[in-house]
């Protein structure tokens, strides 16, 4: 049979024996409980034990104090041989016997683990922790987004002049290899022939004013 053992303050510790076929097992101060517990952290009807497929589970009944799991509030909790959780402020020792733990596991177990909700305020919201948080740390969170934009936009122009450079490269290895020449050099060759061209003055042409001397006529010389 399952063993409950339950440590009030002040008193022995009281161990509880049930049958494994027995379904439900009511925790709590009032009388009408199968365990009866006098300790003021524990509600009327505190929690539950029932049994499941392939084990146990202790599970909250709304009280005010819950039920602990390593001193976090539990909803409900897979009970193993072994285990100790709190019903309020008391602690409850859960043990199997071999013979339990080996008919036990021939069932195929589910788990009912679950965190206790947070209570819900009148107008219909979960209350929040009480914890405050700074307006510095506040400031901090907002402004790292920014920052991570800033660099995003000079990574994009970077890449952007590798494939220029990676696309002039390119051509000027096919230019080479198809006239010997350096494609930049010849570049740069050329500006300076366009310049030096626009410098250059026009070549002198008689105008229009100047009159090309006539030949001397020789006829009427002997």
């Amino acid at each position: 049979m399952p063993r409950v053992t339950i440590s009030e303050p002040g008193k022995t510790p009281q161990p509880y024996r049930f049958k494994l076929e027995r379904k439900v097992i009511k925790i709590g101060r009032g009388g009408d409980n199968d365990i009866i517990m006098e300790c003021g952290s524990a509600s009327t009807n505190h929690c539950v034990m029932e049994r499941v497929e392939g084990g146990y589970v202790l599970r909250d009944m709304g009280s005010t104090n819950g039920i602990k799991q390593e001193d976090t509030l539990m909803q409900a909790i897979d009970l193993f041989d072994g285990m100790e959780v709190l019903v309020g402020d008391v602690p409850v020792k859960f043990q199997l016997s071999d013979d339990e733990l080996e008919k036990l596991a021939d069932e195929e177990f589910t788990t009912h683990q679950k965190k206790k909700l947070p209570p819900v305020s009148d107008d219909g919201n979960e209350q929040r922790s009480a914890t405050t948080y700074s307006p510095r740390a506040s400031h901090a969170h907002l402004s790292q987004p920014k920052v991570q934009e800033s660099g995003g936009a000079f990574k994009t122009l970077f890449v952007f002049i590798l494939v220029l450079a990676a696309i002039f490269a390119g051509m000027t290895l096919r230019h080479n290899m198809r006239t010997g020449d350096f494609l930049p050099a010849k570049l740069m060759g050329g500006e300076k022939a366009e310049s030096k061209a626009a410098k250059k003055p026009e070549g002198d042409s008689p105008s229009d004013g100047d009159a090309a001397p006539e030949p001397a006529d020789n006829s009427g010389m002997e």
